[in-house]
This record gives C-alpha cells, structure tokens and sequence, in this order.
C-alpha cells in the first residue's frame, strides 16, 4: 500500500510539472480548445465515450494549476458539464458531450436556482445545475435574461447571473449525481483559489528576498518571517485537505466525499481571501497597481467564495451529513 501512494505522488508530481510548464507564459489563457488538445476536458468522463475515465485527483491539480496560471476559460464548467453528460439520456449525451471533450462548446455549471451566477454567462452553449431535484440541462439561448454580476470582482472570469426559472431543462441525473458532481465542483472551485494563493505567495517570497530595506532583504525581519509562516501553514493544510476530498471522490461509492468536499470548500473559502490580501498588503505599493498580477488573483480567489455557496452552507452540509 505504502508503494502504491508512493507512485501514486510521484505520478502526480509529474503531471503537476507537465501542467505548469504547459501553461507557463502561454498567451491565449481564455480558449478551452487548447486545454481539450491535452485531455483536460474529459477527466471525468468514461474512456468507452471518449475521456479519460473517473479522475477527480487528476482533475484537482489540473484546477489548481489553471489559477495558477491565471487562465480564465471555461475548464471548469466543461469539465463538470462533461461529467454531468457522461451519464445522461442518450439523446443529449451524444449531442453535447464531444462538444464538451473537445473544446468546441462552452458550459456553466452552478448549483440550483431561479436565478444563477456562473463564469462568461454572456457566452454559454449550455448550462448545468446541480440540486436536490437532480442534475438538469438548460440551453442557454440569446433570450435568456442575464446579466453582469457587479457585486463580485473578478474581471478576466466576468460572474453573471442567469435566470433559468422560466426556462425549458431536462432532467439528465438523479440527485446522488448530483451531490456527487456538487462534491466535484467544491473541490476544484478550491484547488482553483489555492493556486491562486499558491501562485501569489510564490511571487512574494521572491519580492521580499529580493527588496532591500536598512541594508537587508525584507523577508529577514522577524515580523514578516512570522506572517509568510502563517500563509505557508495555510497554504499546506488547505492542499491537504482539498487532496483528501478528492481521493475520497475516487470511490464514487464513498460515504465521506460528500462531507470531505464540504469541509475543504468551507475552509478555504472562509480564509483564502484574507490570506491572498495578506500578500497584498506584505508586497507594499506594488501590490496595488493594476500591472501586477496580485489584485487579479484577489479578485478570482473573492469571487470563487460566491460560486457554489458561501463557507456557511459548506458548514451546514458537513454538520448534516455528520447528524449534528
């Protein structure tokens, strides 16, 4: 067993590599297509209709790796679209599920409601919702009322909301899918923010070794050793946690996923923010000029907080779920 999870880090670790050196300095961090051309799209998605089988491990680096890389498509929704689509009624199962796998078609996906807020709502094919009635599909068309979501920040994802009462939608999943898939989303919406974190602390570091103040680098003072510690510690439990929620997804029979997904969405979405504005605040006035990459990175890690729920019903799911 200890040689199986060996392999296991060291395959990840290699994947990890590969994505990042990917992704580096690539132009054109909006198109899915490209991300399609390396599988990306169809990691959880059965080989027999195209994919690459059940990979939520898989699929969590990739997620953390696209922030990092502050890529700004829609991976996220194709990907868990694509998963909603792998076990759908044939008839919308075969129109839309290549589309997804290769990049050629755009999704959404969002918990469940009258109204609903997802990434480039303007530029949607199709939208997924995931709730306790099920998983349900809604062709998004021009008539569609929608409209920019100013309340959240981010503005290489635009959030907008939806309203799909009124709109015709077929039902494609029974609600375990659907809690299953929801465990999905809260996992990689997390891994997203933490690669946004991650990104943003490793380019910290390298400011406050390298800024001289008094005649020494800045990261030697005591007082701001002791706030890098905090983040690093943040940043190592945050990586734990989001990674054992997502082995727990790999057994898609799994009693705890449900539960572990909560516990990591409610964890970091309750602390990520702050800790990105920590970087802000230790990078000094460079942290707030709009050439520098901090304040996009704050403004994704922000607006994720709001995508599938806040910390609090993250909270309450893990509190239902242990009979509390």
């Amino acid at each position: 067993m200890a040689d199986d999870i060996g392999q296991d880090s060291v395959d990840l670790a290699l994947l990890r590599e590969a994505a990042r050196e990917f992704l580096n300095g690539r132009v054109g961090q909006g198109s899915v297509k490209e991300l399609a051309a390396m599988d990306w799209t169809g990691l959880l998605v059965e080989e027999d209709l195209g994919g690459s089988g059940w990979r939520p491990v898989e699929t969590t680096i990739i997620a953390e790796e696209l922030a990092r890389a502050q890529n700004t498509s829609t991976w996220f929704g194709c990907v868990l679209s694509a998963a909603a689509l792998n076990s759908a009624p044939e008839e919308f199962r075969d129109r839309w599920l290549p589309a997804m796998i290769d990049g050629t078609a755009t999704a959404g996906c969002a918990v469940a409601g009258d109204t609903v807020r997802v990434v480039h709502g303007d530029a949607l094919d199709i939208l997924i919702t995931l709730g306790s009635n099920g998983i349900h599909l809604v062709e998004v068309s021009d008539a569609l009322p929608k409209s920019r979501d100013d309340e959240l920040l981010d503005l290489g994802r635009a959030a907008w909301r939806v309203e799909i009462a009124g709109a015709d939608s077929v039902l494609i999943g029974e609600p375990q899918r659907a809690d299953q898939l929801l465990a999905v989303a809260r996992v990689l919406l997390s891994a997203d923010s933490l690669g946004a974190l991650s990104a943003t602390f490793e380019r910290l570091v390298g400011y406050l070794k390298g800024r001289i103040a008094f005649g020494v680098p800045i990261a030697s003072f005591q007082a701001v050793q002791h706030r890098l510690v905090d983040l690093l510690v943040f940043e190592a439990k945050a990586r734990a946690i989001i990674m054992k929620a997502a082995r727990a997804l790999t057994d898609q029979k799994s009693n705890d996923a449900v539960a572990l997904a909560a516990t990591a969405h409610a964890y970091v979405t309750a602390n990520a923010t702050a800790a990105v504005d920590e970087c802000m605040q230790l990078s000094g006035g460079i942290g707030f000029t709009w050439e520098y990459p901090l304040h996009h990175e704050l403004r994704r890690v922000f607006t994720n907080g709001f995508m599938l729920g806040t910390a609090r019903a993250s909270r309450a799911l893990v509190a239902e779920r242990s009979g509390w």
